[in-house]
C-alpha cells in the first residue's frame, strides 16, 4: 500500500483508500471546526451549570448530559482523528492510546446518540404528558432512571468490548483506530446485527422521526397549548429539538448505505461510505452546541461577545509577535 494513502476501517470491516488531497481537505475542515465547537461547548456547559434556572429545568438535563459527552468526543476523539489525518499514522503508537481512542469513538459517541434518542421521547412527555413528571416519584421513573440508563448503557457495554473482550489485540498504527475495535475480529453475527441496528440505525432514525412528530403535534395542538402557562417554554423546547434533529440528518447517508449493503448488496457505496459518509458522522457532534445555542437568545448574545473578544485577544497576541519577527 502506498505511503501517500490512508486506510480507513469502518464499523462494518471495510477498508478504503483515503487519497492525500482528500485527507488534507478533511484535516483543514476539522482543524477549523473543532476549536470553534469546543469553545461553544465549554461556554454553554459553564452557563447552564452556573444558572440554577437552566440546570434545574427537566428539559435541560438530557441536553447537559449530551453536551458533556460530546465535549469528550471533541476534546479526545477528534484531536486523535486530526493527528491521524495529518500524519497518516497513530501517534503516540501505544496500546493505551489505541484503547482510549476506540472507547471514546464508540462508548462515548454512542452515548450521545442514546441520550439524544431519550431526549426526543422526553420532549413529547414534557409537552403533552406533563402529568407524568409532576411528582418526585414520577420524575424518578419517567425522567431520572431513563436518563441514567441511557447515559451509562454504552460506556458499560464498550468498556467490556474494548478493554476486556477475549480476542487478540493486533495493533496496526497505520490504520484508523489502530485497526480496531478488535472485538470485530471474533464477534458473534447476532451481536454485530444488534449493535448496528439497536446502537446506530434505529436511534438515529427515531431521533429524526420523533423530532418531526413533535413539530406536527405542536402545530396540530397549538391552540390548546397557547392557552397553557408553559406555551413559551413549549415553543422554545420544540424549536430547540428541531434544530438538534436536523443535525442528525447528516448520519442518514451512512445509515442508508449500511442498510443497502446489509440487504444483499455488499459493494454498494464502498467508494463513498468510508472516505466521505464516515466522517459526516461527526458533524452532529460539532454542530450540537450551536443547535442548542440558537434557541437561547441570552446565551447566544453572550457567546457572540465572548467569541468576538476572544478573537480580538488572539489577534492582539499574534500582532506583536509578527512585529517582533520583522
Amino acid at each position: 500500500m502506498s505511503q501517500n494513502s490512508t486506510p480507513i476501517a469502518n464499523n462494518n470491516g471495510i477498508q478504503v483508500i483515503d487519497p492525500p488531497l482528500l485527507r488534507t481537505i478533511k484535516f483543514s475542515l476539522f482543524a477549523v471546526a473543532v476549536p470553534i465547537s469546543m469553545s461553544c461547548y465549554l461556554f454553554i456547559i459553564y452557563q447552564m451549570l452556573r444558572h440554577r434556572a437552566l440546570r434545574g429545568g427537566l428539559h435541560n438535563h438530557a441536553i447537559i448530559v449530551n453536551l458533556c459527552f460530546n465535549l469528550v468526543v471533541v476534546m479526545v476523539d477528534l484531536p486523535f482523528i486530526l493527528s491521524y489525518l495529518h500524519l497518516a499514522h497513530v501517534i503516540p503508537a501505544t496500546e493505551a492510546h489505541c484503547l482510549a481512542w476506540q472507547f471514546v469513538d464508540y462508548g462515548v459517541w454512542f452515548t450521545d446518540v442514546f441520550v439524544t434518542f431519550w431526549a426526543s421521547i422526553e420532549r413529547h412527555i414534557l409537552i403533552f404528558h406533563s402529568n407524568m413528571t409532576n411528582t418526585a416519584k414520577k420524575r424518578l421513573f419517567f425522567h431520572w432512571i431513563p436518563l441514567v440508563f441511557f447515559s451509562l448503557y454504552a460506556p458499560t457495554i464498550y468498556t467490556y468490548l474494548v478493554f476486556f473482550y477475549p480476542t487478540p489485540h493486533n495493533y496496526d498504527f497505520t490504520q484508523y483506530l489502530c485497526g480496531g475495535p478488535y472485538y470485530y475480529n471474533d464477534i458473534a453475527p447476532w451481536l454485530l446485527w444488534y449493535e448496528t441496528i439497536v446502537h446506530y440505525i434505529m436511534p438515529n432514525i427515531l431521533i429524526i422521526v420523533l423530532g418531526l412528530a413533535l413539530v406536527i403535534r405542536v402545530v396540530v395542538q397549538k391552540q390548546k397549548l397557547c392557552q397553557s402557562a408553559g406555551w413559551r417554554q413549549y415553543r422554545r423546547t420544540t424549536k430547540q429539538f428541531v434544530f438538534i434533529s436536523l443535525v442528525y440528518i447528516c448520519n442518514l447517508p451512512y445509515i442508508i448505505v449500511t442498510i443497502v449493503r446489509w440487504s444483499g448488496y455488499p459493494d454498494f457505496g464502498l467508494n463513498v461510505q468510508g472516505p466521505y459518509f464516515f466522517y459526516m458522522l461527526y458533524i452532529p457532534t460539532l454542530f450540537f452546541p450551536f443547535a442548542v445555542l440558537v434557541t437561547m437568545p441570552n446565551l447566544r448574545e453572550k457567546f457572540s461577545r465572548y467569541f468576538h473578544q476572544s478573537t480580538i485577544l488572539q489577534m492582539n497576541i499574534i500582532a506583536p509577535t509578527n512585529n517582533d519577527a520583522r
